[in-house]
């Protein structure tokens, strides 16, 4: 397919700038039978959204989206004696404790140093005499978690088993949705490996998903056909794509303001495009843009929740729930 897409006859040439900066230019093209000059519109969309995955988790990754640590980022506070060893000043102590934290904090181990001495009166915890570090986790979490960072779910699954605000169904429910979550919650590798395999495919849901909505704005137009917003929802899923991988190397350089023309640029685009290959009158391509817009964003937020619900279940069968 690259191979292809990149050989040298000069469709690439002519698909892409026409499709990025004259909206519905190439589509309409296409349809009026014009199809050899440019690059067929399911092998442009395959590619660009190839192209976007592959920028969407290398940036995520430079980011640390998707590091491998617990969300408990509360910390479990560790004390330390409040005597400094002999030949050890009061602020070659606290110089020390600083430059620790600060890795610790740089390797995202919940740990929080910045708790000095014990009242003698805490269970379970020293206080002075020895040297060396004693902790409890008094964290705000610390009902949610145990102090390994993982999930308590004991106390968890308790609670929701003694409640009377369920019935037994929902009691089941609450507790196979809380198994699935801590499970994704313990083992964020194999659930963020899960998430980048199934993202892609559950994307190729928004094409049939445009093309729905197409339907609906245009539903009694005789000169209007399903393939018609098949290649409209295509190479506007392309252009897309080629935006979003753009912005991703826009972000890389620290050109953060590029984040308003992602804004701008998809409902001028509708827009325009509507204009250009239905031949829709300026108001009702208005609304028609203002619909799709709102309903794909709803759609993607729905998706996403698909995403992460699809990702933490198949994390399970692996885990075993035993984390």
């Amino acid at each position: 397919m690259l191979g292809d897409f990149l050989s040298l006859d000069g469709r690439v040439m002519r698909t892409l700038p026409s499709l990025m900066l004259r909206p519905g230019k190439v589509t309409k093209e296409y349809l009026t039978g014009k199809r050899q000059r440019f690059v067929p519109p399911f092998r442009l969309y395959l590619l660009t959204s190839f192209i976007y995955f592959v920028m969407l988790f290398a940036y995520g990754d430079s980011q640390g989206w998707f590091d491998i640590r617990y969300a408990n980022q509360g910390g479990v506070p560790v004390t330390v004696d409040t005597e400094p060893p002999e030949g050890v000043t009061q602020e070659d102590m606290d110089a020390a404790m600083e430059q620790a934290q600060q890795a610790l904090d740089e390797a995202g181990v919940p740990v929080d140093l910045e708790v000095v001495g014990v009242p003698p009166d805490v269970p379970g915890v020293s206080s002075g005499g020895d040297a060396g570090f004693t902790g409890t986790n008094t964290s705000e979490h610390s009902s949610l978690f145990r102090e390994d960072g993982r999930v308590n779910r004991d106390q968890i699954l308790n609670s929701v088993r003694d409640s009377d605000d369920f019935d037994d169904g929902t009691k089941q429910f609450l507790e196979m949705v809380i198994g699935h979550a801590a499970d994704a919650y313990e083992n964020q590798g194999m659930f963020f490996a899960s998430i980048q395999n199934w993202a892609p495919r559950i994307a190729l849901a928004l094409t049939p998903a445009m093309i729905l909505l197409l339907t609906i704005v245009y539903p009694f137009s005789k000169r209007i056909y399903i393939y018609d917003h098949v290649i409209v929802s295509l190479h506007f899923q392309s252009w897309y794509y080629i935006l979003l991988s753009v912005a991703f190397l826009f972000f890389w350089l620290g050109l953060d303001w590029f984040v308003f023309v992602l804004f701008i640029a998809p409902p001028i685009y509708i827009y325009r495009m509507l204009r250009e290959v239905y031949s829709s009158g300026r108001i009702l391509s208005l609304l028609r843009t203002g619909f799709i817009l709102f309903s794909l964003t709803l759609m993607l937020q729905i998706f996403f929740v698909i995403l992460v619900i699809v990702g933490a279940f198949e994390v399970t069968p692996v885990a075993g729930g035993l984390s």
